[in-house]
């Protein structure tokens, strides 16, 4: 395998790594922030209740659990809710980890492959 073709794989190992934290990031500047408790509801599934800043109340019911293993304990959380469907689409921000860190170090790999 030649140098191009090794670098191309690289960046887009690193790519599919930094994919959900660049999402992440991305979600922090255009969607709003709001207070809110999570209950866990009937069956495999969490109940998320926060109030828009127009004074509707608004329920969101999730099952992913990866979204809730970012969350740093019981009480309140701060939730991201996209304002064009705030009932469909929450978030709660997370941390960089070290997929951010290896697909950064990836790419930068395979950028130099690509130069060589």
């Amino acid at each position: 395998m030649d140098a191009a073709a090794s670098g191309l794989i690289l960046c887009l190992l690193g790519a599919v790594l930094v994919r959900r934290d660049v999402r992440g990031l991305v979600r922090r500047f255009t969607w709003r922030r709001a207070p809110a408790t999570i209950r866990f509801a009937s069956g495999p599934s969490w109940r998320i209740d926060f109030t828009l800043p127009d004074g509707r109340g608004v329920s969101a019911v999730t099952r992913d659990l990866r979204l809730l293993a970012r969350r740093d304990g019981d009480g309140p959380v701060i939730i991201l809710y996209d304002p064009k469907a705030p009932s469909r689409r929450v978030d709660l921000p997370g941390r960089p980890g070290l997929g951010l860190a290896c697909g950064v170090g990836l790419a930068g790999l395979g950028v130099a492959a690509l130069l060589r």
